[in-house]
């Protein structure tokens, strides 16, 4: 956990991320403009640290083991307070469909991989209002 004595708290964001060299990837580019990252490696573990950590934003992968993305955008979704927080789907198929799918399940906004790291920033920011 960050404990840097800055004033301004970071803007939190969850990146669910079942791939280790995607998710380091994504940690690393988010960091270089001060976001603070809290990881999940599928949606189960990320339900259960959104319990208690406050996230601004989240950064999900659609096929994961143990709880897809869908699902675990889905069981966001339902949880009061979640209702507005920016969601970001991240998919390795750039299926047509793929974008509109993620959108009726309650994904704000999808990436396709490989996507540049400015390509995330833009995204992020755009939705965080930076």
């Amino acid at each position: 956990m960050n404990t840097s004595a800055h004033t301004i708290q970071q803007p939190a964001i969850m990146v669910i991320e079942n791939e280790v060299s995607n998710r380091i990837l994504i940690e690393r580019v988010l960091s270089t403009r001060g976001y603070r990252c809290i990881s999940a490696s599928n949606g189960r573990e990320a339900l259960e640290l959104l319990e208690r950590e406050h996230v601004d934003l989240i950064l999900t992968d659609l096929s994961m083991p143990v709880l897809d993305g869908y699902r675990t955008t889905q069981l966001i979704r339902a949880r009061p307070g979640m209702e507005n927080v920016p969601i970001v789907a991240v998919t390795a198929f750039a299926l047509n469909d793929e974008g509109e799918a993620a959108r009726k399940i309650g994904c704000t906004e999808y990436l396709t991989k490989p996507f540049k790291p400015r390509q995330l920033l833009e995204v992020v920011e755009r939705l965080l209002n930076r």
